[in-house]
C-alpha cells in the first residue's frame, strides 16, 4: 500500500477511536494479504520446480529420488524444534508414496501436499526457513558462502556469484557489499579467474543494481534455461562481468 492510500496524518489526538480502529484493521489486512501472496509466490515456486522435475525424469523413481535430494538437505539443516524428526519421517513417507503417480497433475499436487508442513514453516519462522533453504541451496549447488546473502561456485575461470534466499534478513545492504568486497579479494588472489556471472530472476528483476556495478545484463540462451531452470516460469537473466572492472569496483583499496 502506497502512502497515498493512507488518510492525512494527525496528531494523535485528533484522531477518533473509531478512525483508529479502521487503521489498525486496514493494517491487518495489508499484513494478511501480504503474506498471503508470499505463500502463493512460494507454492508456485516449489510446484514449478517439482513439475521441472516431472519432465526431466521419464523413469519415476529417479523422479522421486531427485525430489527426496533436494527436501534432504533442508532437512538437514532445518531447526529440528521447527520441523521435529518424527514430522520430517511422515513427510519422508508421502513423498514416497508419490512414486505410483504416473498422472502429472495428480503427481504435482500429491507432492505439494506431502510439502505443505515444510512450505508452511516460512509463514512463522521466515528467517529459520530461509536460513536451512539457503544452505541446502549452498550444499545442491556446490557454492561456498561467503555471508548470509553471497555464495559463489566456480567453474574453470568463471566465478558464479549466487544469492540465496534473504528476505527476512537485516542490514542486505551492508552484507552485500562486505560480501562483494571479500569475493573481490578471492578473484584476485587467483589469476585464472576471468569473469565473474550472476544468473537469477533477481537479474531479471533488478537489472538496474547489476548495471550500475559494472555488470552486462543479457538474456538466457534456451538450451541454458532448460538445463538450469526447467519448469521455472519466472524472467531470468544473466549479469556479467570481466576481472579487471570487478576488481576496480570493489576491491577495497590500502591507505
Amino acid at each position: 500500500m502506497g502512502f497515498e492510500s493512507w488518510p492525512s496524518f494527525q496528531k494523535s489526538s485528533e484522531t477518533s477511536k473509531e478512525e483508529k480502529t479502521a487503521l489498525n484493521r486496514e493494517s491487518e489486512n495489508n499484513q494478511s494479504s501480504q503474506e498471503n501472496q508470499q505463500e502463493s509466490d512460494l507454492f508456485k515456486q516449489a510446484r514449478a520446480q517439482i513439475s521441472g522435475f516431472f519432465d526431466q525424469y521419464d523413469n519415476q523413481q529417479e523422479r522421486i529420488k531427485a525430489i527426496q535430494n533436494r527436501v534432504e538437505s533442508f532437512f538437514e539443516h532445518i531447526d529440528k524444534k521447527i520441523l521435529p524428526e518424527e514430522k520430517v519421517n511422515e513427510i519422508r513417507l508421502a513423498i514416497s508414496a508419490c512414486e505410483r503417480t504416473s498422472d502429472k497433475q495428480q503427481f504435482l499436487d500429491a507432492i505439494m501436499t506431502a510439502l505443505k508442513p515444510v512450505l508452511d514453516i516460512k509463514e512463522k519462522h521466515a528467517d529459520k526457513f530461509e536460513e536451512a533453504q539457503a544452505r541446502a541451496m549452498n550444499v545442491l549447488g556446490g557454492f561456498t558462502e561467503i555471508n548470509r546473502l553471497l555464495s559463489y561456485g566456480k567453474s574453470g575461470p568463471i566465478i558464479h556469484i549466487h544469492a540465496p534466499a534473504g528476505e527476512a534478513v537485516g542490514n542486505k545492504i551492508t552484507l552485500y557489499r562486505e560480501g562483494m568486497r571479500k569475493l573481490a579479494e578471492l578473484v584476485e588472489s587467483d589469476p585464472e579467474i576471468k569473469e565473474i556471472t550472476a544468473t537469477s530472476h533477481l537479474v531479471a528483476a533488478h537489472p538496474g543494481i547489476f548495471t550500475k556495478s559494472g555488470f552486462k545484463v543479457n538474456e538466457l540462451s534456451d538450451e541454458f534455461r532448460q538445463q538450469h531452470f526447467a519448469g521455472d516460469e519466472r524472467e531470468i537473466k544473466i549479469a556479467k562481468i570481466n576481472r579487471e572492472e570487478f576488481l576496480k569496483r570493489f576491491l577495497k583499496k590500502e591507505k
